[in-house]
């Protein structure tokens, strides 16, 4: 009887799946449309009020020449404050810092995604305010509650699939009943959030070994699951994320620690090295980075990954935030704010490759075999490559540095 009722959910799943992917793209396809017309708006009204701003300007009277020279010492201060300025400036906002905080969307678009418009109160004409308007209306009065609503009833459908399949004993061909039953579950709170992907090389998707990946939110690991069942690794965590994780462990091998306990981190290395080795296991899914990155640039990879094996698969990540910024800041934003952010946006949209192995060369160290990883992650994702530590999120630097 319940067996039945899975298989039915399940095809039911795999068919609103289809229609509501190609329903995102059209969405997709109309939002594009929409972001085109506003830098044309915008465009429009800055060149407008800078034709009109020169018309009129009055021609200085001889009077007021006197006062023009009187005030040209402090100009040049001005100008001089302003340099010191940008030096400041320039020391403050280092190429590290700036990636633990949103990234500013491309100079002269705008996706409407704006709380408020105070910033922008000179820059809009009555037909952008009224789309801003419409936007807001929109998006939280109808997208944000069925989003919501689809998101928990995919939460409550993971949860009842995991805990049925957590009671079969451990067959030969339980991991693929396990792959098959999940992946339409991933792929279905994939499309109410909704996330569209443009995956490229699925051929070369890993299915075994270690498959490391830049890490920008825990949507990466919804994307990625959609694919491939991995067995996956990292922070313990509380609440809706800790009661996910709860949930993907009752069907499958996952590894769970604590980032600060030295004991949890030295025994995973352990646990890594006799999944990787063993057969008919799932491959491994790490993020090396240890922390979510703005998608800006991708950080420095630990070694720990990178010393237990000889092969990796790397798998680039890389979001389009004109539709909406899929970064999560774990240390200035809860995972309820962010869910919220996620769904009030227009879309989350990602591209995904699936790159070729990468084999540890003879007599290379871990940290090398690390960063020629992360070099072509960040190649093909068009992304910085960054040597600086990731964990400078959290910590201040050490004093020896």
């Amino acid at each position: 009887m319940w067996l039945q009722v899975i298989i039915l959910t399940l095809f039911g799943t795999v068919l609103l799946c289809s229609c509501v992917e190609c329903m995102n793209h059209c969405y997709l396809q109309l939002l594009e449309l929409l972001f085109a017309y506003t830098a044309r708006q915008l465009q429009a009204t800055h060149s407008r009020r800078k034709h009109n701003k020169s018309q009129k300007e009055p021609q200085p009277k001889p009077s007021e020449l006197k006062g023009q020279q009187k005030d040209a010492l402090n100009e040049r201060m001005e100008q001089c404050c302003e340099l010191l300025a940008d030096g400041l400036r320039l020391v403050l906002d280092d190429e590290v810092t700036t990636r633990f905080a949103a990234a500013a969307p491309p100079p002269g678009e705008w996706n409407l995604l704006t709380r408020n418009l105070r910033h922008r109160h000179r820059q809009l004409n009555w037909q952008l305010r009224l789309l801003w308007l419409l936007g807001i209306l929109w998006r939280y009065l109808l997208l944000v509650p069925l989003r919501t609503v689809g998101c928990a009833s995919c939460l409550l459908l993971l949860t009842l699939v995991t805990g049925v399949l957590g009671h079969l004993p451990e067959w030969r061909f339980k991991r693929r009943l396990v792959h098959l039953a999940l992946r339409p579950c991933f792929r279905l709170t994939m499309m109410c959030i909704p996330v569209v992907r443009c995956v490229h090389n699925l051929e070369q998707r890993p299915r075994m070994g270690i498959c490391v990946c830049n890490h920008t939110s825990p949507l990466d690991v919804l994307v990625l699951m959609c694919d491939v069942h991995y067995s996956l690794t990292g922070q313990r965590h509380d609440g809706i994320l800790g009661l996910i994780q709860r949930a993907l462990a009752r069907a499958s091998p996952h590894l769970w620690f604590e980032r600060r306990a030295l004991g949890d981190r030295e025994s995973l290395g352990l646990v890594l090295r006799l999944h990787a080795a063993g057969c008919g296991r799932p491959p491994i899914l790490l993020f090396p980075e240890g922390t979510c990155i703005n998608n800006t640039a991708v950080m420095q990879f630990k070694k720990g990954s990178f010393a237990i094996c000889n092969v990796v698969y790397p798998v680039a990540v890389l979001y389009d935030r004109r539709f909406g910024d899929a970064f999560w800041d774990s240390t200035r934003c809860s995972m309820m704010r962010y869910i919220l952010h996620v769904i009030s946006s227009w879309s989350i949209k990602c591209d995904i490759w699936y790159l070729p192995a990468v084999r540890r060369r003879l007599n290379e160290s871990p940290i090398e075999f690390a960063n020629r990883a992360k070099a072509v992650i960040a190649a093909q994702a068009g992304i910085e490559d960054l040597a600086w530590d990731g964990n400078l999120k959290r910590w201040n630097p050490v004093r020896d540095w």
